[in-house]
């Protein structure tokens, strides 16, 4: 039987300075497969392309992590419990943007059917709700929350703060077992110091954070808000090769492309930790 010895960090990275090519032969080779398949259509959603796919495309066609489904002329996506409907995909900063399918535009009392929150989200999942975002003028960046939360609270006192928005006409009680206690919802992060007492919570979901941040609006306001959706990016921020080496990735605010650099150690070295290896990306974030 053949043996072999792995090469080590620096031996690897030494292989992609000699030859820049190697990987991104690969990359073009995987282009280059998934060229040959069309994008697909469902409703105004009209162009699905890699690494989406619909159901019933050809299974070479796109990644199967990122399947949709075409249900009544609607693009369909289906997450941990629940349903959402597509609402756009862009491909420039990769993102998807979504809405919960029991939400209804001219009906102020519909709400989310399953609770959803960026703690339902972890590494190595095919979505996440952030993005780390710098510029290409220095190694730091920052993680931009796609989303931000929105809670659904009954109290069984009425709450005086405008971190709680009352959802009066729209929904009364949302607890089943006391029809008296009252409703509210609170959007984005709140701290546990301003959590009332007597409250609980029913509910929690998410909102796009690049809406108003208006702290004077109403519940019919924060519905629209979750009517336009809320956006999803498919960038893993981080990869392992056969663990010779990590890589964290991030999207370039001044070019709104991906950038990836190495937070490994390689030899005595620190200052290769912060190379930037660019225009890899792709290698690294679909295998």
């Amino acid at each position: 039987m053949a043996t072999g010895r792995a090469a080590s960090p620096t031996q690897f990275f030494i292989v992609l300075l000699l030859v820049p090519g190697l990987c991104c032969v690969g990359c073009n080779a995987k282009d280059d497969h998934h060229k040959h398949c069309e994008p697909s259509v469902c409703g105004e959603i009209r162009n699905i392309s890699y690494p989406f796919r619909l159901k019933h495309d050809p299974e070479k066609c796109g990644d199967s992590r990122y399947e949709l489904s075409c249900e009544n002329n609607l693009t369909v996506l289906y997450l941990y419990a629940g349903k959402y409907y597509v609402q756009a995909i862009i491909y420039s900063n990769y993102t998807i943007r979504v809405v919960d399918a029991n939400l209804q535009k001219d009906n102020c009392s519909s709400i989310p059917h399953y609770s959803l929150s960026m703690y339902n989200f972890s590494d190595g999942d095919p979505y996440l709700v952030s993005q780390l975002r710098g510029t290409g003028r220095d190694f730091f960046h920052d993680n931009f929350e796609l989303s931000k939360p929105i809670i659904f609270l009954t109290c069984e006192t009425l709450v005086n703060s405008t971190l709680y928005v009352d959802t009066a006409p729209c929904i009364g009680s949302m607890s089943s077992s006391k029809s008296n206690r009252h409703s509210y919802v609170s959007v984005g992060r709140i701290k546990a110091s301003d959590f009332k007492d007597f409250c609980r919570i029913e509910l929690m979901f998410m909102t796009s954070s690049l809406r108003t941040n208006d702290m004077n609006i109403s519940y019919t306001d924060i519905h629209n808000e979750m009517i336009y959706g809320f956006e999803l990016t498919w960038v893993q921020q981080s990869y392992s090769i056969r663990d010779l080496s990590r890589f964290t990735c991030y999207i370039d605010s001044d070019t709104n492309k991906v950038n990836c650099f190495s937070d490994c150690n390689w030899g005595n070295s620190k200052s290769n930790c912060g190379k930037y290896i660019k225009d890899l990306f792709i290698c690294f974030l679909v295998p």
